[in-house]
Order: structure tokens, then sequence, then C-alpha cells
């Protein structure tokens, strides 16, 4: 679009605050929403993201019409989606097992990312050969734009229930020890 690196860089500033915003305000309501409704919101957050910067025209696109709202619905689709993700780590997989719950989501997450950044470089790639003259960030995203969709799909599927202060699974243990009716423990 024509613009220095450091008004670029600056355009990242909503990113920030609306993850400040979010962080500071999803542990007060986090239990007001059910998971699904969560994922559901923060996919359409990812969408609404890649899709404006499909659509973003390469002369004379408008910051506040497309990047803002963007980097808006990145926040929402990407913080949302990692505080659910640590409120079920937290309050399913026992104490001793939490560390490696949580690097195995940062695993799959950037092993995903690493992959389909791939397949992008690839359509991209391949754009440019048919087309020396085109715009090979479009095809990135318009795919990345795929990839939400699918995910949207998914998040739809997921049934996490609420985020409540539920007992972690060692409390929950202890209060079926002590009431008599022990059930075996899960390992994860």
């Amino acid at each position: 679009m024509g613009n220095s690196a450091l008004t670029t860089a600056v355009w990242f500033t909503p990113m920030a605050v609306g993850g400040m915003i979010l962080a500071t305000i999803g542990g007060f309501t986090l239990h007001l929403l059910p998971g699904r409704v969560l994922l559901i919101i923060s996919g359409l957050g990812n969408l609404v993201s890649v899709l404006l910067f499909a659509l973003i025209p390469e002369e004379g696109g408008n910051y506040w019409a497309f990047v803002f709202p963007a980097m808006l619905g990145c926040t929402i689709g990407v913080d949302i989606t990692y505080l659910v993700s640590n409120i079920f780590i937290t309050t399913n997989v026992p104490r001793h097992r939490q560390g490696l719950a949580g690097a195995l989501i940062n695993t799959l997450l950037f092993l995903g990312i690493s992959v389909f950044l791939g397949f992008a470089d690839l359509a991209v790639s391949e754009d440019q050969k048919r087309n020396p003259n085109g715009q090979g960030h479009r095809v990135a995203f318009w795919f990345a734009t795929a990839c939400a969709v699918i995910a949207l799909g998914l998040f739809a599927t997921i049934d996490l229930g609420k985020a409540e202060s539920d007992l972690t699974v060692e409390e929950r243990e202890a209060k079926q020890t002590q009431s008599g009716t022990a059930t075996p423990s899960v390992s994860v």
C-alpha cells in the first residue's frame, strides 16, 4: 500500500492494546459464556481479520475500514483461544502434567503455523510463476481465509462447557476419596 515501515509497525498497536484489555477482563467474564461460544467468537475474529486483509485494495486502502478492524479481529481470535485453552488446562489436567499439556498445545500451535505458512508460501510462489505481475499476498490471505473457515467449523464442534471456578483434578479426586466414591483417575 506504499506506507513506510514505521507506519506499518504502528498499525499493529490495536493488537497490543486489545490484547492487554482482553487479558485483563477475560478472567472476569470468561465464565459467562460456554467454551464453544467463546471459540466461535475467536474463530470469527480470525476470519474477519484475514478476510479484511484479502479484500483491502492495494491503492487507497483505508486504515480505519480495513486494517484497524482486522487487527482487532486478530486480537480477539488469538487472545480468546489462548484464554480458553489455559482455563481448560488448569482445570482438567493434573497439576503435575499441566506443564506438559501447555507444552503440547504450544508445540501444536507453532507446528501448525509453520506447516500452513509453508503451504501459503507454496501457493504464493505458484501464483507468481503463473502471473509475475500479480499480487501474491492476496493468494496467501485467501488461503488464510479458507483455513479460518475450517478452524471455525472445528471450533463449532468442540464442547468445553463453561469456564467456572471448578475444582482442579486433584481437588475432585480428594473430594471423591473423602466421600467414599473414588473413581479411577484418567491419566493424560
